[in-house]
């Protein structure tokens, strides 16, 4: 039978574990041993290079892969909001890695509920496969403080489209859709609602468009990874009585900080 490259690749670790000196000396000979400091799910850890090499090659591996390095910790965050009868609302969701996680949380949660948004038609392509394939809502639509229409600009990857006033150098000239937008508040919503945003500089568009949903005190938590017009949405969610947050530590948030985790204490 005819292996493939993954099978050999199985096959020669599994012969290495099982030969636990060879190992150790395969190990040591190429990352030493000794007691280094680590970043691990934004934490910095000690560990040993040998004892603990998984530990190590992860943080390698982390340091290079910005999917690795950042979002474990949204991920995290996150879900420790769930629960019964909420909705995550995944605003910006590009292809719907956060919502095809979560939405394995309806097999735990009594009436839990996943709804992705995400404005480029092209990415939404592949946002609606994914939803079909782990089970959670997706919408091609711009979320902003008005309904009408947005342009939009796009650049070499799908991750940094927006407004076509707002584009900035990662974007090419004359590439980008034209989407319909509307307000975060006029879509039916159930339950308590819990919020990631991550839309290139629109966050405060996206705010002012849910607020008949704060003003009714419907949301529970909003997760904003590095946004802009910070003062503004700042003040938005302080207003509402949200306790902002640095989501690393779970530390009150200070200015210079990259992401925001505000929640509202429950009475």
């Amino acid at each position: 039978m005819t292996r493939g490259p993954f099978d050999r690749l199985r096959l020669i670790q599994k012969q290495i574990n099982e030969r636990p000196r060879l190992r150790e000396w395969l190990t040591r000979l190429r990352h030493g041993a000794r007691d280094v400091d680590v970043m691990l799910f934004k934490r910095k850890v000690r560990i040993n290079t040998l004892r603990e090499n998984g530990y190590y090659r992860a943080s390698r591996l982390a340091h290079a892969n910005s999917l690795l390095r950042d979002e474990t910790l949204v991920m995290q965050r996150v879900s420790m909001m769930l629960g019964d009868g909420v909705t995550f609302v995944d605003v910006g969701a590009n292809i719907g890695i956060f919502s095809s996680v979560i939405a394995d949380a309806q097999r735990l949660f009594r009436d839990f509920r996943v709804i992705a948004f995400e404005a480029d038609p092209a990415t939404y392509a592949r946002l609606r496969v994914n939803a079909e394939r782990f089970g959670f809502e997706a919408v091609n639509v711009a979320l902003a403080a008005q309904a009408g229409e947005l342009d939009f600009a796009t650049g070499a990857v799908s991750g940094i489209a927006t407004r076509r006033d707002r584009a900035g150098r990662a974007h090419i000239a004359g590439r980008g859709f034209t989407v319909a937008a509307r307000r975060l508040d006029s879509f039916d919503l159930p339950g308590r609602l819990v919020i990631k945003i991550d839309v290139e500089q629109m966050e405060l568009d996206v705010l002012e468009g849910a607020r008949g949903l704060f003003e009714r005190e419907r949301v529970s938590a909003v997760y904003l990874d590095e946004f802009d017009d910070k003062a503004a949405v700042l003040d938005f969610l302080a207003s509402y009585g949200f306790e902002l947050l640095a989501p690393q530590r779970l530390t009150p948030f200070a200015p210079g900080r990259r992401a925001l985790l505000a929640v509202r204490r429950t009475r």
